[in-house]
């Protein structure tokens, strides 16, 4: 079963440390990545290169509420967005059933997840 709730799209506002980002929030996790996350797992090299990237990653929810999950998608290939996205994919924990009534233990769910420089 694919979460709906899941197929928000993540635009992450990336950019050089010093630089201030935005994360959009979404509504079925109780813990989500911050902006300084974002920045810590922007790939070195694609960032110095000014490139942007998208991932989709096909999760898992587990029963402490996490996410297994797998890389499905990465562009460009080979700059370092699949691996980044996969790390921050651990810091997301999924909000109770109780709460969020389509989450459920065991359900497969995609996680798309852009990077996007700044100006």
């Amino acid at each position: 079963m694919i979460l709906r709730a899941f197929a928000a799209v993540l635009l992450v506002l990336a950019a050089p440390p010093a630089a201030a980002q935005y994360v959009q929030s979404v509504p079925w996790a109780e813990q989500q990545p911050s902006a300084a996350d974002f920045r810590e797992t922007y790939p070195v090299s694609a960032l110095a290169n000014g490139l942007e990237g998208y991932v989709t990653l096909l999760c898992t929810i587990t029963d402490e509420r996490k996410l297994d999950c797998a890389l499905e998608t990465e562009t460009p290939q080979d700059q370092g967005f699949g691996e980044a996205a996969l790390r921050l994919s651990r810091l997301y924990v999924v909000r109770r059933v109780e709460e969020e009534p389509r989450a459920v233990i065991g359900s497969r769910v995609r996680v798309p997840i852009r990077y996007v420089l700044m100006d």
